[in-house]
């Protein structure tokens, strides 16, 4: 069997390989940019304060599946999957009345959005937008607190919030105990420096 000829590589094909690698290259560089302006938009500590606040009983107003108002624990309102958030405040079977507010990423201008939607095939209503995190968390604490039923939801029986008092009141607690020390170091410091006109200061304060 004959060997296949081994083709010449011609000036026409030289200028042809030359043109491929350099579109090649162009290519990888337009895809390394690409990559370097848009990274992955972070939204860890929104997801985790979310699934956080749905485990405790708190309840907000809703509309449910007949059409009327309704009391809806947060377990049953909020889905979290994949870096999209939702929290539905309308969940009628008449599809045109379901409604939601979704949190999720746009890599595209590097932030986290807030929309709204309602209805069938629904237009996204950007309600709010920001790359901080923290500001996402205040917007979503400020919508659910214009929600919440107080008739159901009531702090003291909040697990995480029994746990929440135990810590401030232990912050509070270590901030004194620092205070009283810093005053304590500073009466011995007056004592080493001059006893008698230490001894003179407490008096007067007595």
């Amino acid at each position: 069997m004959a060997k296949p000829t081994v083709a010449e590589v011609t000036p026409a094909l030289k200028y042809f390989f030359k043109t491929l690698e350099k579109r090649s290259d162009a290519l990888k560089d337009a895809k390394r940019l690409h990559e370097l302006r848009y990274q992955p938009v972070p939204m860890d500590e929104v997801e985790q304060f979310v699934r956080t606040i749905k485990t405790q009983n708190i309840f907000i107003n809703t509309v449910g599946m007949s059409g009327k108002r309704e009391s809806t624990i947060l377990a049953k309102a909020i889905f979290s999957l994949n870096k999209v958030v939702r929290i539905y405040y309308s969940m009628s079977f008449d599809d045109s009345q379901t409604g939601f507010i979704r949190v999720s990423t746009d890599v595209e201008d590097q932030t986290i959005l807030i929309e709204r939607l309602h209805g069938l095939r629904p237009k996204p209503e950007l309600l709010y937008h920001s790359a901080d995190q923290s500001r996402i968390i205040r917007y979503l604490t400020r919508w659910l607190l214009r929600r919440i039923d107080w008739n159901k939801t009531k702090l003291d029986n909040l697990e995480l919030y029994k746990r929440f008092v135990e810590e401030r009141q232990a912050e509070h607690e270590e901030l004194l105990r620092q205070q009283i020390e810093g005053v304590v170091q500073e009466i011995r410091k007056d004592v080493a420096k001059d006893p008698a006109k230490t001894k003179r200061k407490t008096l007067n304060r007595a």
